[in-house]
């Protein structure tokens, strides 16, 4: 928006570019990926209900020992009668994909508030920050606050601008992985690791999860179904422990307790957009604190 206005582009017309080149790029990016992600959506009840079914059979020898060791005998199925008629069909369920698009209408509404939001927010981006400055707790000077908001802008944007091309590396890495042990639709593992590592801690569990029921689905062994998530557990580790520190060095360190903390009360507020702003909101609230003074104890409570 200030590239656009030093163009002499009125704030309107340059808030409307923004959000419709945005809105643009999301819609090629969710037409690309439709295909595949439709199948794989599809294809997840029947995934569920395999990892279930192996599942069951993988705990059939501890129910074995458990019974033995309780000196009761181990329940097996009741058989069938030979002229006993078959059980009536039931009606086919609905596919998880179908479900998703009977809330098609929800997500549509939810999405047309974000972008009017958005507009109106970047279209009065320049009254919101003078207002700001003015509320801002800093000294007299005007100038020192402008410089505290800029400041922070600036630390924040490089913070997540980090964060996504480490992500991209960490996506590339997994898809990569993924398609040398045979899993299929590596991409869209890539794609979900980059949106998923945006959420801390939550985001890695998830993709674990959903590694184990596609392995399920897949892999006859359970060696071969637990090296899927085995490997991006390697990954995430080396991007954690390796990558990352020496990628952002000592610019901005949170608390990982009081980022869990962010991301579990933005979650209870906004639901799944809540969890993706908790970083973004904890990290202006760690640059704010740290350098005004009326905002220490914020400062120190985010930073490590």
């Amino acid at each position: 928006m200030r590239g656009l206005g030093r163009l002499r582009i009125p704030a309107p017309a340059g808030a409307a570019i923004v959000v419709l080149g945005a809105l643009a790029v999301l819609v090629v990016g969710g037409w690309a990926l439709s295909g595949p992600a439709s199948e794989w959506v599809d294809q997840a009840p029947a995934n569920i209900a395999t990892a279930r079914r192996k599942l069951r059979e993988l705990g059939r020898p501890l129910d074995r020992l458990t019974a033995a060791a309780e000196g009761t005998p181990a329940v097996n199925p009741p058989a069938a009668a030979p002229n006993a008629p078959a059980p009536p069909t039931p009606p086919p369920a609905q596919s998880l994909f179908a479900q998703l698009l009977g809330r098609a209408t929800t997500v549509v509404a939810g999405l047309l508030e974000v972008i009017v939001l958005v507009y109106l927010m970047l279209a009065a981006g320049s009254m919101l920050f003078r207002k700001l400055v003015k509320l801002l707790p800093a000294p007299d000077d005007l100038r020192t606050a402008t410089d505290i908001l800029n400041r922070t802008e600036l630390i924040v944007a490089n913070y997540l601008t980090v964060t996504a091309l480490i992500n991209v590396g960490q996506g590339l890495a997994v898809g990569l992985a993924m398609w040398a042990i045979g899993m299929p639709d590596p991409f869209i593992w890539g794609v979900v690791t980059f949106v998923l590592e945006f959420i801390p801690y939550l985001g890695g569990a998830i993709i674990v999860g959903l590694l184990l029921i596609d392995g399920f689905s897949v892999f006859p062994g359970l060696g071969r179904v637990l090296l899927a998530p085995a490997i991006y557990l390697v990954i995430s580790m080396l991007q954690n422990n390796v990558v990352s520190p020496y990628v952002y060095g000592n610019r901005l360190k949170l608390n990982p307790l009081a980022v869990m903390i962010f991301v579990l009360f933005w979650w209870f507020i906004w639901g799944i957009p809540g969890v993706f702003l908790a970083i973004p909101i904890a990290a202006t609230l760690k640059v704010l604190g740290d350098q005004v003074p009326g905002l220490s104890p914020l400062g120190e409570l985010l930073g490590e």
